[in-house]
């Protein structure tokens, strides 16, 4: 039999009780029985039988309660010990079924890693798992704020100075921090709105660093 666990960001004793608020009980689809407390999500408690990830999000998968703050030290250990017991590789000799999900499971999971390591991607999946994905049809912005946008796509175009350009850097990622703080304070909230709002800011703040870390490192 399989014994893995993740390791929680919260007392173990409490891991079952605070993971039914976000996630259901789910039946093993192997012997059919009922898997109540997810932090065996991985493989059955009673067959070893690995699990789909169907019924799950990222966070839940990964051993992590949902939120924009995250622990980037436990998120990577967890996503190792997961990476090591359900590589396809494992499968080799297991029935079809298993080996589909085991590389369902694989693929899921990477998907799962990259997309909470970066703030910018967690917090658009925080917006989709609140069912208010962000996307173009919804996506709002002021004209001052985009204009301001412009102007400094603009600066980072046409200016050489690495000075300036290690200022505006330093401006965009104290900028980032701020929004960052507000999107978690509306989400947290769930003022929904309001955290579309610094999503979408943060979007175009984030393609600014982009844009002149690059321009830093043609300086060089």
């Amino acid at each position: 039999m399989y014994l893995f666990h993740l390791k929680p960001a919260f007392p173990l004793r409490n891991f079952c009780k605070i993971k039914k608020r976000y996630t259901k009980a789910l039946d093993c689809w192997k012997c059919h029985k009922a898997i109540e407390c997810l932090k065996e999500k991985v493989f059955c408690p009673v067959c070893s039988a690995i699990q789909p990830v169907e019924g799950r999000n990222y966070f839940d998968y990964l051993g992590l309660l949902p939120g924009f703050d995250v622990d980037l030290s436990l998120l990577k250990m967890n996503f190792l010990k997961l990476q090591s017991v359900i590589h396809p590789d494992k499968f080799s000799k297991h029935s079809q079924k298993e080996k589909e999900i085991s590389e369902n499971c694989s693929r899921y999971l990477n998907e799962a890693y990259k997309t909470l390591t970066e703030p910018l991607e967690r917090a658009k999946y925080l917006l989709t798992l609140k069912g208010e994905p962000l996307n173009n049809k919804n996506a709002m912005g002021s004209r001052d704020f985009l204009a301001e946008m412009m102007e400094l796509n603009e600066l980072i175009v046409t200016s050489n100075d690495s000075k300036e350009l290690k200022i505006l850097l330093d401006e965009v990622e104290t900028k980032i921090q701020l929004i960052g703080r507000e999107f978690k304070s509306s989400i947290e909230t769930n003022e929904l709105k309001k955290a579309k709002e610094a999503v979408f800011k943060l979007t175009f703040y984030y393609r600014l660093k982009a844009g002149l870390s690059s321009k830093m490192a043609d300086n060089e």
